[in-house]
């Protein structure tokens, strides 16, 4: 007679066993399943954590990246700044009148 599985009158002992074979099955399934929501849990959480990691390391990257343009114009407005302070103080008069010719052109487009 199988164990686990009680006989009750009527029931040939074939049935029995598949019944039993079935219950025991059926624990497997179960522990089956337990054992891979557990592994989803897991996966879920270490995926979130490698999410965090992700943008944690992409903003840092922006805000470098970012930093690095604008230093880069900074340093050509500067550049730009002293190559028009050299051109002023070497031709002042040509200088005066270029700044006077676009204010005329200024206001004449602008009226």
């Amino acid at each position: 007679m199988p164990t686990g599985a009680p006989r009750t009158p009527g029931q040939d002992p074939k049935t029995q066993a598949e019944q039993a074979n079935v219950e025991e099955q059926l624990g497997r399934l179960r522990e089956d399943v337990s054992a891979l929501s557990e592994a989803v849990r897991s996966l879920a959480t270490h995926g979130a954590e490698d999410v965090k990691r992700q943008a944690s390391a992409l903003r840092d990257d922006v805000r470098q990246r970012g930093e690095a343009y604008l230093q880069q114009a900074q340093d050509a407005a500067s550049d730009l700044e002293e190559e028009m302070s050299e051109r002023i103080r070497s031709e002042p008069i040509k200088s005066v009148l270029i700044a006077a010719g676009i204010g005329y052109l200024y206001a004449r487009i602008f009226r």
